[in-house]
């Protein structure tokens, strides 16, 4: 199976961010997926 794992964080009248994972489920276990930067200043510059 995949699942997105898709948290947020919205300010009205200011603006969004979302952070979104990709997923995978195996028998033994999980595999992420989505490879980008993890830490949020990374991410938001």
């Amino acid at each position: 199976m995949v699942f997105t794992i898709e948290p947020g964080i919205y300010i009205p009248e200011v603006g969004g961010f979302r952070h979104s994972d990709t997923v995978i489920l195996t028998k033994d276990g999980t595999k992420l997926i989505t490879e980008y930067p993890r830490e949020l200043a990374e991410l938001i510059f």
